[in-house]
């Protein structure tokens, strides 16, 4: 291609592969218009013709012998087509050629290119030179070979333009620049069209893109949050739905505090992140929904990269996991104080069991019937009477019953401590739950010790058992232990209460869960603070004055769910309302734990 034809810009290589379609390129109507003026100014027909698909986009001064004869017959329109290909193959290069066809008149092609493809032809003619005589003879002949109406054919070749070689020159120069025209307007309108067609597909490759990080960010077990500098929110994935009940549309650009209060005081964090360009943690904090205690993980990451500026909130629900690591610390706890009680027991058992000994013969020797006891205070000269008498002023009787007391408080002490280090043999039944929690409040209401310090019949008792709850597996006295020790934990801990307003009250449920059975015991006792609530079941734990609890009633529940019955036992609690134990114990099939 010449200088004069065609734009020499860089070729994109998406547009190299693909075909154009002129009129798609230039507004053939207004084409159109230039093209009938261009006939107006200089008398040459010419018209402008798509290479591939031979569509005529524009046309002006088409002559007679064209339209009713040359075109119109099959041979001589074949003729015609000929002549065209000829010119179009002779174009290619970007030069314009003249080719005076096998019908006996004169055209000349002249190459429309977009970039460096050829997509039309702006065509001139037909004409005749006005230096060279017109063949009458010749058309005459081709009258009577295509059988055309002779008078009306040369009558058609006569009204051919004629034009001096000057004249041809001169409008080809104007038709040469007219195409260079359309060829650098064609390839504008081309790279618009792509780089249309590029954005669009940018536009479609992003919000794929887009889709594509959501569907990741949507399927996170974290809520993400996303913040720009003021805590407007900006991002708020599945999860932060969730976990916050609120709906993407109603979160964003909301202030984060204002929509979440829980996270009151995050703005701080979310500032220094963005300041200090580094992460900020507040980890296990803990909070009450629906009533039960939950753990999260709060991480602000800031914004720094590419001018962005903001924050991401990452919050995990650890629940189970802190569930889980209580669990485990509780029963490395448990194997320990095993090892230990193991060893404890039996060396304080004898010198124990030698004091009880000792105090139940001092009582025989004393105030027993013994025929020996008169007899050794006859040969003492002492009246055993008077010894009595002695020993009851001196409330040396109240001081045996002490010793007496002490010592057998102690021997359950150490029982429990040796249930930490063995299992002995248990007669396993399959039992319902809620019989048994109600068989343990029958015994409670009976406890005539348990009557003297705290009124249960004061205290409201409500069952919420679900129907058909199925049976466990379990030793029914073990468990009835544990549901003792609970009740009565939740009595003492609701008698150091002040009710203004309610009343004291044990919410009892029974329920399937999973493959578990749930028992819930919950008071609306003073509850317990964190610290309190890690230790409860630690072995000796108590919070009763001193003599008043040994701190082993729950630990050794916690052992016989735990450990005996390969279930689990947990504590949630809200200082000042409430205290909740929850036990779980396997649905099993078969009569083996």
């Amino acid at each position: 291609m010449s200088d004069s034809l065609g734009p020499k810009a860089h070729i994109p290589s998406d547009i190299v592969r693909k075909k154009y379609n002129f009129s798609d390129l230039i507004n053939v109507e207004e084409l159109q218009n230039l093209v009938e003026v261009n006939y107006a100014a200089t008398g040459m027909p010419s018209g402008i013709i798509g290479v591939d698909t031979g569509e005529i986009y524009a046309g002006a001064g088409w002559q007679r012998i064209c339209t009713h004869f040359h075109r119109a017959h099959p041979k001589t329109n074949a003729l015609c087509i000929k002549s065209d290909t000829f010119i179009l193959n002779k174009i290619q290069a970007g030069e314009p050629h003249a080719y005076k066809c096998a019908n006996g008149l004169w055209d000349i092609g002249v190459p429309i290119f977009c970039f460096d493809q050829h997509i039309a032809t702006y065509f001139l003619g037909q004409f005749f030179y006005d230096d060279e005589p017109v063949d009458l003879e010749f058309f005459s002949k081709q009258a009577d070979q295509y059988s055309f109406d002779k008078k009306e054919y040369l009558d058609a070749v006569r009204s051919v333009p004629r034009f001096k070689r000057e004249k041809v020159q001169e409008i080809l120069r104007h038709n040469i620049a007219m195409s260079k025209f359309l060829s650098n307007l064609a390839s504008r309108n081309m790279e618009r069209q792509m780089e249309l067609e590029h954005r669009k597909r940018t536009e479609i490759e992003l919000v794929k893109l887009q889709n594509y990080l959501s569907n990741i960010i949507n399927s996170m077990p974290s809520a993400i949050i996303g913040v720009d500098p003021a805590g407007n929110v900006t991002q708020w994935n599945n999860r932060a739905e969730q976990l916050t009940g609120i709906p993407q549309q109603k979160a964003i650009n909301a202030e984060i505090e204002t929509l979440l209060p829980s996270l009151s005081g995050i703005m701080q964090s979310i500032t220094r992140a963005i300041e200090t360009r580094e992460k900020q943690f507040d980890l296990k904090r803990r909070f009450h929904s629906d009533g039960k205690t939950h753990h999260e993980d709060i991480t602000v990451y800031p914004l720094i990269a590419n001018g962005v500026e903001g924050a991401v909130i990452r919050i995990d629900d650890i629940t189970e996991r802190v569930n889980l690591e209580q669990m485990m610390i509780q029963s490395e706890k448990m194997m320990s104080i095993g090892g230990l009680a193991a060893g404890m027991a039996h060396e304080i058992n004898n010198p124990l069991a030698a004091i009880l000994g000792y105090t139940h013969n001092i009582r025989r020797r004393i105030f027993g019937s013994l025929n020996k006891n008169e007899v050794v205070a006859e040969e003492c000269g002492i009246s055993l009477d008077n010894i009595r008498q002695y020993i009851e002023n001196r409330d040396i009787l109240k001081m045996l019953d002490g010793i007496q007391e002490s010592g057998e408080r102690a021997a359950t002490i150490i029982n429990n401590m040796l249930s930490f280090s063995r299992k002995s043999e248990k007669k396993y039944g399959r039992y319902n739950l809620e019989q048994l929690l109600d068989d343990t409040l029958e015994l409670l209401v009976i406890d005539y010790d348990f009557k003297k310090r705290y009124d249960f019949g004061k205290i409201k008792i409500i069952r919420e058992y679900t129907a058909d709850t199925p049976a466990v597996y379990c030793e029914g006295n073990e468990i009835k232990q544990v549901f003792l020790n609970l009740l009565k934990n939740a009595s003492e801990a609701m008698a150091d209460k002040h009710y203004s307003h309610a009343s004291p009250c044990i919410i009892l449920r029974v329920k399937q869960d999973d493959d578990m059975v749930l028992v819930e015991v919950e008071d609306n006792g003073p509850g317990m603070d964190e610290t309190t609530m890690k230790r409860v079941l630690d072995p000796f734990f108590t919070t009763k004055p001193t003599g008043k609890g040994t701190g082993l009633g729950l630990s050794v529940s916690y052992f016989i769910i735990n450990d005996q019955h390969n279930g689990t036992m947990t504590v949630d609690s809200a200082q000042g309302k409430w205290t909740r134990f929850s036990i779980r114990l396997p649905i099993i099939t078969t009569e083996e734990l």
